[in-house]
């Protein structure tokens, strides 16, 4: 045997040797960069969360804050609003702060939102000045679309006819609802229409700040009155008048599964003011009602 064919294997195995030792080196440097990398994304995602969680609170004690500097009886009558509010407050979000949630117990919207409202107002019920206001409330508070919502009831009760199409399709709105709303029908879609008519109409200069507590005060004695067992109970009410409005022709069923989603929310979120606020037993804390002059609007509000 020649030296070369000693030594050659010996070359040999001691290069393999090397690169086995250098791969491992390289997947050894590897897996500690992936460790690093991964510690750090690990903390960047900590810090971003602890951010999010503080600012989170932040936005919590401005809600809160918001909720406290009303009475209860002020906060009820604004949680009446609230199917609309929730909206409103989607359509206030802002990709900065979030959603305003404080507006739930705000009469101003945030700053530069006001163009907003007054162009609903104006669009959704031809609101434009005090009168156009007062006019609209005046009907919401002396039947609205509660009131034809109970003639079709009434007449289902008493086995009337119903004939015609637009008679049959209030009258199979009325007969879905009333295992789930019953004697209250649709009144809850127009306080809660009332109670943002007069919080819209503060935040344009078309009501005192007083003219709408006191709009907002008459409602809330409605609903106390009212036959409603809970927030729940409320919110079905609301659905079931947004349904009978939009058989009437008003309006289509996108807007109707928007309010069904809403319901949802208020009833389930943990952000939701009738999560806070439950439901009080009846006749607690109702307050002065002003007496109602020839068209249904309180006399004191002139």
């Amino acid at each position: 045997m020649t030296l070369w064919q000693l030594v050659i294997p010996v070359v040999v195995g001691v290069v393999l040797a090397l690169v086995w030792w250098a791969g491992k080196a390289m997947l050894e440097g590897a897996r500690e960069g992936l460790q690093e990398a991964n510690a750090e994304l690990a903390q960047q995602k900590g810090e971003r969360e602890a951010q999010e969680a503080q600012e989170a609170e932040v936005r919590r004690q401005v809600v809160e804050a918001s909720a406290r500097a009303l009475s209860e009886a002020e906060r009820f009558a604004l949680n009446l609003r609230a199917p609309f509010t929730h909206l409103w407050i989607q359509i206030f979000e802002d990709s900065a702060v979030g959603r305003p949630l404080e507006y739930f117990y705000q009469l101003i919207p945030p700053a530069g939102k006001e163009d907003e409202l007054r162009q609903s107002l104006e669009e959704g019920w031809a609101i434009t000045d005090h009168a156009s206001t007062m006019s609209s409330l005046a009907w919401l508070l002396n039947g609205g679309h509660r009131a034809s919502y109970q003639e079709v009831r009434q007449s289902l009760q008493a086995g009337r006819s119903t004939a015609g199409d637009l008679n049959k399709r209030l009258a199979k709105v009325v007969g879905k609802w009333e295992p789930e709303v019953g004697e209250v029908g649709g009144m809850a879609f127009d306080l809660a229409r009332a109670v943002d008519i007069a919080a819209q109409g503060v935040a344009v200069g078309y009501l005192s700040e007083g003219q709408g507590w006191r709009i907002m005060g008459q409602c809330r004695h409605m609903a106390r009155d009212a036959a409603f067992r809970d927030w729940a109970h409320y919110g079905q009410s609301f659905l079931a008048g947004a349904e009978f409005w939009k058989s009437g022709g008003v309006t289509g069923g996108i807007r109707n599964r928007g309010y069904t989603q809403t319901i949802a929310w208020l009833l389930e979120d943990t952000n939701s003011p009738w999560l806070r606020d439950p439901w009080s037993p009846a006749g607690q804390g109702r307050p002065e009602v002003p007496e109602l002059n020839s068209i249904g609007v309180p006399t004191t509000l002139h």
